[in-house]
Formats: C-alpha cells, sequence, structure tokens
C-alpha cells in the first residue's frame, strides 16, 4: 500500500540543513517529529539532481522536503526544482508551498516577482497541476522575521503577499496554513529577547559554523524550527 507523502517546496526557512551548518535549521526538517515518536528513515533520495532533497519516511506517511534556500516561486519553478517536485506526486498527497521571503526581493531579478504575478504564479503553476493529480496543495504564509515594532508587537512579514495567498484561499478554497500570523503572534507572546534564542541571534564562539556570531533575524536555529513545524502540524492535521 503507497504511503501518503507530504511535499514541501520553500527557502531556508523551510529547508532541511547539513550538519555542518547546525544550529540553523528549517521547520520541515522538523515536523515529522510530530507524527512519530518512533524511528525515522532519513535518505536523501537518488531520484532527483537536487542534493538538498531530504525524505523522513515514517510508518505510514513520507515528509519529502524539497526546499532551498534562496528561492522563491519564480527561481523554483525556472530552476526545475519544482518540476522535479511535481512528477512524483500522487493521488491523495499534500504538497505545502511556503514562499515570500525571496519573492520580495526587487534586488535579485531571478528570485523578484510582484504580489499580483505572484498569486497568479501560484494558481496556474503550482496549484492547478497538483489538482490534476488529485493531490491536495496547501498554502503557507511565510514565517515572520525578529521584527519588532516600538510596542513590541513582531510585525508580519512580506503582508502584501501573505494577502496573496489568503485571496487565493477565499477565492478557490484552497487550504491556507497562515503561519506568517501565527509565528508573528508567538514572537510577540513571547517577547523580542527570548526570540533571539529561536532565530539565529548568535554570540561568538557559540556554534563552530558561526564562530564569529550572527544577528540574523530571518533564520531559525533548530529550537525554532521545532516550535514552527508544530504550528504547521496543528493546522495540517486538520487536513489529512
Amino acid at each position: 500500500m503507497k504511503k501518503t507523502t507530504i511535499f514541501l517546496a520553500g527557502d531556508s526557512t523551510v529547508q532541511s540543513y547539513k550538519t555542518k551548518d547546525f544550529p540553523q535549521c528549517g521547520w520541515g526538517a522538523m515536523l515529522w517529529k510530530y507524527f512519530s515518536d518512533k524511528d525515522v528513515v532519513v535518505t536523501h533520495p537518488e531520484d532527483t539532481e537536487f542534493d538538498n532533497v531530504t525524505r523522513y519516511e515514517m510508518a505510514d506517511l513520507v515528509i519529502d522536503n524539497r526546499a532551498m534556500a534562496g528561492r522563491s516561486c519564480r527561481s523554483f519553478f525556472d530552476e526545475g526544482r519544482w518540476a522535479d517536485l511535481l512528477k512524483n506526486v500522487s493521488e491523495g498527497d499534500y504538497v505545502l508551498y511556503q514562499f515570500a521571503h525571496n519573492d520580495a526581493n526587487r534586488e535579485k531579478e531571478e528570485r523578484y516577482i510582484t504580489p499580483d504575478a505572484y498569486k497568479d504564479k501560484l494558481i496556474n503553476d503550482y496549484i492547478n497541476p497538483v489538482l490534476k493529480k488529485k493531490a491536495h496543495p496547501v498554502l503557507v504564509t511565510a514565517i515572520a522575521m525578529k521584527d519588532f515594532d516600538d510596542k513590541g508587537r513582531c510585525r508580519i512579514s512580506f503582508p502584501e503577499y501573505r494577502e496573496k495567498c489568503l485571496e487565493i484561499g477565499s477565492e478557490l478554497g484552497t487550504d491556507v496554513i497562515d503561519l506568517g500570523k501565527k509565528t508573528s503572534d508567538y514572537n510577540t507572546a513571547i517577547g523580542e529577547n527570548a526570540c533571539r534564542e529561536i532565530y539565529m541571534n548568535l554570540r561568538p564562539l557559540m556554534y563552530p559554523a558561526s564562530s564569529e556570531g550572527k544577528g540574523d533575524n530571518a533564520h531559525l536555529r533548530a529550537e525554532g524550527a521545532f516550535i514552527y513545524a508544530g504550528f504547521v502540524y496543528e493546522e495540517l492535521k486538520k487536513l489529512l
């Protein structure tokens, strides 16, 4: 009997990283932990040309993480990463998309896409082909960065792109996990100082991979990735 597969398409905040990059981690690398408290088989499949692809196989479910740093919905598609994912999708599978962190970067022409074009591309190139396979597309709004206003509230990141995802959900009935709002609300609740412990805000010599320290307010440590994966799981289990 074929196992249901959850495919993940996205950027560095979703990606599975190599050990040398620790503690940086995407929530896609932690999602399996909420589905199984037993062993998981982790592989880098040979049926793809992209060596970052990481597959987590459990007794009755597979999570196939295709997310890659620096990719937008435009560049993920143009590089052939989407076609490589789509060829593996079967009836009953789930495909989660989380973009926007790179889509909004006007300085990177290969990544940038306007919010309106973002919406059209998600519908035509990402959602409709999955529906044709009788699988389930799920939009995920981009996680919040550690970005607080003067009242101590964490801002929702890339709000124009989030709004387009919500529009698609409303207009087409596509499932949407509003991770942007969930993470913004969580960050606000714990406060800016506590957020330093879940983002890549590192003191010098804390980790070999970042011996000089980091002040990165966009990417997650393993702790943050685990927490954010939990938000995805809570919404996803309603759909499975």
